[in-house]
């Protein structure tokens, strides 16, 4: 097995710039709307990036000192600069991207909540009565519960025990899925919007009601001033965390056991969407649909660059 010991490499370069692309836009919508982030959260979050970025920095000038680079020391302190210049950058492009799913709700084109539950009674699945039922299994509930919220300790652990076993193609897979996939998620979302099953039915309680507090702000124009420490996830359709439970399985295909065990708990995630997340079934088919088109495009590039690739006895084009 050939071990990839970069810590930066021209793929992270193309996820940064990204990044920076999505940052300016969400600078100038901002300015432009009349909009703001708050002070406290934007410092913490650079605070954050900084904080992540010197540690890459200085891991990464550690592990090439000469005495150290050539030996297994050297590997740990690249692996470990690899997972902290990772977690900088999702730190960076879940914040400007948060920023931007807020910003494309205010767009507020029509509603389409009727014909996703439409779309949910013609294949035979009723929203009130599966909530009703689920949330008279207190055993089921709680389970259900707590793989819903294994979302995002999952988005931390997942990439970091990648990186530090030395799996570097994986985690910039992952990453690369990640970003696309938001980015695709929006496209999706925005002409399409939906304030989600808690609100159509209105049978949710008052602490699910609060997890989509904002939309109705947001679209009604009243919330000015964003909270990143406060942000929630107001896209409906396609259901992000079943995109997300399956990229998370992916990402650790190389061992058997750990599939095994990524795999249980996030098909529980999966089912609990729509009970937990307040999505409708078709949100769920749909967030299947997104996993399965954000691999086929990154497949696709990746075998058209394959294909550009010289032959092994042509000569070697300039890097």
């Amino acid at each position: 097995m050939i071990v990839d010991t970069r810590v930066f490499t021209c793929g992270d370069a193309i996820r940064w710039a990204i990044v920076l692309a999505i940052l300016a836009l969400d600078f100038v919508w901002l300015i432009a709307s009349g909009r703001s982030v708050t002070h406290s959260s934007l410092v913490a979050q650079c605070l954050a990036v900084a904080m992540l970025g010197t540690i890459t920095l200085a891991l990464s000038l550690i592990a090439g000192l000469p005495r150290i680079t050539a030996t297994s020391r050297g590997l740990h302190y690249r692996r470990l600069a690899l997972v902290a210049q990772c977690g900088a950058l999702l730190v960076s492009f879940t914040s400007v991207m948060s920023v931007l799913s807020y910003l494309l709700i205010t767009l507020a084109p029509p509603l389409v909540d009727d014909k996703l539950a439409a779309l949910d009674a013609m294949l035979g699945f009723h929203w009130p009565q599966a909530y009703a039922w689920v949330r008279a299994q207190p055993t089921l509930n709680f389970v259900l519960a707590l793989a819903y919220a294994s979302g995002l300790p999952q988005l931390v652990l997942v990439p970091m025990l990648i990186g530090l076993l030395g799996r570097a193609a994986y985690l910039r897979e992952f990453l690369s899925n990640l970003m696309l996939s938001c980015v695709l998620l929006l496209l999706i979302a925005t002409p399409w919007p939906a304030a989600g099953a808690f609100v159509f039915f209105g049978v949710a309680s008052p602490a699910e009601m609060a997890t989509v507090s904002h939309f109705s702000a947001l679209r009604e124009g009243s919330m000015r001033v964003f909270d990143l420490a406060q942000m929630q996830g107001l896209v409906s359709l396609p259901s992000y965390h079943t995109a997300m439970a399956l990229f998370f399985v992916q990402a650790m295909r190389w061992t058997r056991v750990g599939v095994v065990i990524i795999g249980l708990l996030n098909l529980l995630m999966i089912v609990s969407t729509p009970t937990e997340g307040g999505h409708y079934l078709i949100d769920v088919v749909s967030g299947v649909g997104l996993w399965a088109l954000t691999v086929g495009a990154l497949s696709l590039l990746a075998a058209r660059r394959a294909s550009a690739r010289p032959e092994p006895d042509a000569a070697p084009q300039p890097v």
